[in-house]
């Protein structure tokens, strides 16, 4: 690479860094945080670890929740894949803002609720996926998205020491001054973990716009339907659940989706045993007045394209990899803490050290004037 060429683009690195490094920091600690969620949260909140039991019929639950919780609208239902977790209902208050509650499966009790602000867990999850600003920080994510894979491409490339001296390129050289062990620390780390970056700010970027990519791509979209409201009462979430267990093998039940004013479609998400992909599911769609299923979404029966965009959030979060994947993305969120605040030290400290050049080359024009 010609000195010039590399100049410049050690210029145009440093520049898009400085300018994104609170977002990276940001960004950053929250995803090596929610790396551990389940267990952080665990940890928070102790209430959320049940005794196992025999489980209450799912429509207890749904009538416990909405008794305890009349001004919020039942959105989905999550059951845990550890059977010692409670369950979280997720809800909906009728100013838009989210309402949450935690169940014990085998008793009803409630163990917890609140909104965002008695979820930490939860928040730090917005936080990191829009900035708590909506569309307005989708945009600004997918932006930071493509800011750091161009800083991992490109730092890559200015890194690189030529084959004969791959070796001395991840030496973090100490003794020499601070500065000497950040600037080659910030180096060796950027290259060791440059390709995690890439898949990170690639995967977040195409995860928050999914939807609007899939209308170019050739994928099967996720089924929707609709319902007319009836004066027929809803039937249990246990009839379809057990309808949808005849028809398609008794599979693990992962999550429970309502929609319609009165939650008349209801949504079943099994975890596809079948799949090699960890958060898999098999999903059918009923009317809950009728018992009948509308529809269903199969890993199995969907085009490679699909397949694809499914891995996407399992590969961004390391589940894709298993322990070791989690934490191979853990240590890649903590390496954008310590590149955003590497980045602006060296800034500051090559700010410093020219104004000490520029003086002591000042001072010498005085004394060489005497």
């Amino acid at each position: 690479m010609k000195p010039s060429t590399r100049s410049t683009l050690l210029k145009l690195h440093r520049w898009v860094g400085l300018a994104f490094a609170a977002l990276l920091l940001v960004q950053g600690l929250s995803g090596a945080l929610l790396v551990f969620r389940e267990e952080i949260e665990g940890t928070i909140h102790p209430a959320l670890v049940v005794t196992p039991g025999e489980r209450l019929p799912v429509q207890t639950l749904v009538d416990n929740v909405r008794e305890a919780s009349p001004q919020a609208t039942l959105q989905r239902i999550k059951f845990a894949e550890d059977p010692a977790r409670a369950a979280m209902f997720v809800m909906r208050l009728e100013n838009g803002a989210p309402w949450m509650v935690a169940v014990d499966p085998y008793s009803g009790g409630i163990v917890r609720a609140g909104s965002y602000g008695a979820w930490p867990a939860e928040w730090l999850f917005h936080l990191h996926d829009t900035l708590l600003a909506g569309k307005t920080g989708e945009i600004i994510v997918t932006i930071e998205g493509v800011a750091l894979i161009f800083l991992a491409v490109f730092g890559i490339i200015i890194w690189w020491p030529g084959r004969r001296r791959l070796k001395s390129g991840f030496r973090i050289l100490t003794g020499q001054g601070a500065d000497r062990t950040v600037r080659t620390a910030h180096r060796a780390i950027g290259a060791a973990i440059g390709i995690v970056l890439v898949m990170s700010g690639t995967t977040g970027a195409l995860l928050i716009h999914r939807a609007a990519l899939q209308a170019y791509m050739p994928v099967v979209p996720r089924p929707k339907f609709e319902v007319a409201l009836s004066q027929a009462p809803l039937l249990p979430v246990d009839t379809l659940i057990a309808d949808a267990r005849g028809r398609h093998g008794p599979l693990p039940l992962r999550e429970v989706r309502f929609s319609g004013a009165a939650g008349q479609v209801v949504a079943l998400y099994f975890q596809d045993e079948a799949s090699r992909r960890p958060n898999a599911t098999r999903q059918y769609f009923y009317n809950a007045y009728e018992g009948v299923e509308l529809g269903r979404y199969e890993p199995a029966a969907l085009p490679p394209m699909n397949t694809a965009y499914d891995w996407l959030f399992t590969i961004h979060t390391g589940k894709a990899g298993g322990f070791v994947g989690r934490l191979v993305v853990l240590a890649a969120g903590l390496s954008l803490v310590f590149f955003a605040g590497s980045g602006v030290w060296l800034w500051f400290s090559a700010r410093r050290q020219k104004r000490a050049r520029r003086a002591k080359a000042e001072s010498r024009v005085v004394r060489n004037a005497a």
